[in-house]
């Protein structure tokens, strides 16, 4: 029989992790209520194995954006560099001149020499000699100086930022391989459990998804129907009376009312409009594929984070895609002040997942391949034990 691995923590042998999930791979099921608690601590674990290939992710997208900007940089130095050369080229061969007269009228002396050399350091290092040239000669040296030392200033940069790029491409590899572990490690955690848990997880994750695609279907009918309200009021001359009136009331009733419970998931009595529009535009995804390559854009790629930014960028308010960036471009409120629209950061007290509160007590997040984009219960088991923090764009 094979014995487990153990550690001893103050004189008391504590298991591996390998036993402390054994319950779940092996133990009979004893009642429902034991069933249903060993489903809820596996979605637990899932949940977290999902989070980990998230974070990694995002660290992944992190390292892509700053990739882009080192690459720009790159650029515009290669320019300083060609630009430097050229100039100094052009007075090398200005100098050039002034040597094939010097040796026409008796020969080149043999400071000058100095300056026709190829390293802009030598050139450098024996500036002194300029106040024995003549002062036309001086002049070109002196342009001669100056450009080879941009030239050189110029090179060192380019090196250091090329030296970036391929410190920061080695991380996006690294972070890539991280999330692939995690979901390596995600599914042989599912594979090793019991058949009657696997199919009760399956089961409630297909149950979510059809639940996901009800409340987009209702969202949209919702929708709709307000357009063809709204096309009935302009229709019959009333639409600015009614528009004002409907704003004023349900402005009020907001503002004195609870709101992390009052409002409408919907987006009819979100805090602003650029909320409501945001708030749209992420249900408007609703049951569309999570991306776990990290490649692509949006509006045909989510993860958490590329889903709250987008969609506040369809309201006209730009968030960065990357969760860790975007805790930061927030105004911090508390839990209990949450409006629809509002942005909530989860695990491992930082800002590793993002989700969008949309009212009624419910998020809308893009957490993993396995779900989607998707509509969850903002207090659960799971949530309330990584919650990070909440926050308000500046709208």
């Amino acid at each position: 029989m094979r014995v487990s691995p153990v550690v001893r923590v103050g004189g008391v042998l504590v298991a591996s992790i390998g036993i402390a999930i054994a319950g779940l791979l092996h133990a009979p099921v004893s009642s429902a209520e034991d069933l249903r608690q060993q489903v809820a601590d596996a979605e637990t674990q899932l949940q977290n194995y999902e989070m980990k290939a998230e974070a990694a992710l995002e660290d992944f997208n992190g390292a892509k954006l700053h990739l882009a900007e080192v690459d720009d940089k790159v650029a515009r130095t290669q320019q300083k560099v060609d630009e430097a050369q050229a100039e100094v080229k052009a007075t090398q061969q200005d100098i050039g001149k002034f040597a094939a007269n010097a040796y026409r009228t008796g020969g080149v002396d043999p400071n000058l020499q100095i300056f026709l050399a190829d390293d802009p350091q030598e050139f450098l290092d024996q500036a002194t000699i300029l106040n024995i040239l003549a002062d036309n000669q001086s002049a070109s040296l002196r342009r001669g100086q100056t450009a080879s030392l941009r030239l050189a200033q110029a090179t060192a940069e380019l090196a250091q930022q090329q030296a970036d790029a391929e410190a920061t491409k080695a991380e996006m590899a690294q972070r890539r391989k991280d999330a692939d572990q995690a979901y390596a490690d995600m599914q042989n955690y599912l594979d090793g459990l019991r058949e009657d848990l696997r199919v009760q997880i399956e089961a409630e994750r297909q149950a979510a998804a059809e639940e996901a695609a009800r409340q987009a279907a209702a969202a949209e009918a919702a929708r709709q129907a307000e357009l063809e309200a709204a096309r009935q009021q302009q229709n019959s001359g009333n639409g600015n009376g009614n528009g004002n009136g409907n704003g004023n009331g349900n402005g009020n009733g907001n503002s004195g009312g609870d709101n992390s419970s009052g409002s409408d998931w919907n987006g009819n009595t979100v805090g602003s409009d650029r909320a409501a529009i945001a708030v749209q535009a992420a249900l408007d995804q609703l049951g569309e594929p999570y991306d776990p390559t990290g490649n692509g854009t949006p509006p045909t790629s989510w993860d958490c984070s590329k889903l709250t930014a987008w969609a506040w960028g369809q309201a006209g308010v730009h968030l960065t895609a990357l969760s860790y960036t975007q805790a930061t471009e927030v105004q911090r409120i508390d839990i209990s002040e949450l409006q629809p629209g509002d942005l909530l950061f989860f695990f491992e007290g930082g800002a590793h997942h993002a989700s969008m509160y949309i009212g009624g007590g419910q998020i809308i997040e893009a957490s993993s391949p396995a779900t989607g984009v998707r509509i969850s219960t903002l207090h659960n088991g799971w949530n309330d034990t990584y919650f990070t923090m909440a926050g308000r764009p500046y709208s």
